[in-house]
Order: structure tokens, then sequence, then C-alpha cells
């Protein structure tokens, strides 16, 4: 295997684990990690399956470079892991700020409005993170069915962006608004 092989298996381990332990801290805390979706359930739902088959496939590439028909330059295989870097480091920075508040949909229960830290500068870093780690995903892996499902999920979580700003409108009124007008929506 190539050394990006290794990062890009060390990115994905690291990113599992840290999710792992952070959703076994909110279990412990009897905080349940599922919440409403915020979109239909099946776009929902399939939205999830494509981005961990996405995620998945480039872990397969990682482990078997000579996979797939599509031939891959070796500078492209490094933007693609610069991608996945950039992508697990936002995302374990928004796993951590959004402490209890982590969720897969909608919470019930009452949460905080988060404006600092790496939210400060995106109002979605969690997704910034996603996004970009499905994009080197696909740069690592362009194979059609890999690229298909990354935009299939980046469009629906797109989607379900717009049905969480919705929830934090009606939730937090005038906080929300100062902190949409103030902050992009990704970067």
């Amino acid at each position: 295997m190539q050394f990006h092989s290794y990062i890009v298996l060390s990115l994905f381990t690291i990113l599992g684990i840290i999710l792992f332990l952070r959703i076994l801290r909110l279990q412990k805390e009897h905080i349940n990690f599922l919440g409403t979706p915020t979109i239909d359930k099946f776009l929902f739902f399939s939205g999830k399956i494509t981005l961990f088959t996405n995620w998945g496939l480039c872990i397969y590439k990682a482990i078997s470079p000579e996979s797939g028909y599509v031939v891959v330059p070796y500078y492209v295989s490094w933007i693609a892991t610069v991608l996945l870097l950039a992508g697990t480091l936002i995302a374990i920075l928004s796993f951590i700020k959004l402490g209890r508040s982590l969720k897969v949909g909608l919470p019930s229960e009452d949460t905080k409005l988060e404006t600092k830290g790496i939210y400060q500068y995106s109002r979605n870093p969690l997704y910034l993170g996603i996004d970009l780690i499905t994009i080197g995903s696909c740069l690592y892996f362009p194979d059609l069915i890999n690229v298909s499902f990354g935009l299939f999920s980046i469009y629906i979580h797109h989607l379900i962006i717009l049905g969480e700003e919705k929830f934090l409108n009606k939730r937090f009124g005038s906080a929300w608004m100062n902190y949409r007008e103030n902050t992009r929506r990704y970067f």
C-alpha cells in the first residue's frame, strides 16, 4: 500500500473511534443520539446509507489500491487525502463542540444554539466536514457508483440542513436570525 492509503485508513479509524466515544458518552448521560429526521424518512436514511457506503468504498480503495476501473493519478490521491484530513479535523471539532447536542436528526430535548468555536466560522461545520470527506472519497475512488452515492448524499445532507434551519428559526427566533445573518452556511 502507498503512504496515502495508510493516512486514509488512519483518518477513518480516528473519526470512527471519536464518533463511537461521543455516542457512548451520550448514552452514559441517558441522552438519545437519534432525533427526528428533518426531511422524508426515506430520503433521510438513504442519504445516510449512501454516505457511509461512499466512505466504505474509499476505505476499500485504500486497502485494495488496484480496485476500480479508473486509474487515479498519484497527485489526485494526495489531493483527496488532504480533503479527507481537513474534513476529518472539521468533523471532529464539530463533534466535540456540539457535546450533548450531537444528534442524527432534530433533538426533542432543550439544546443551546452553538455560535462559538468552529461554529463562529460556519453554521454547519459538521456537514462541511462530512462533505469534504465525501468529496475526498469521490476523488480517491472515482468509480461511477461511488461518485453517484457521494453526490446524492451531499444533496440529501443539504436538504437536511435546510430542514434544520427551519427548526432553529422556530426554536431560537431572533438569536438564530442574528447568527444566520453573521455566519455563512458552510464557510
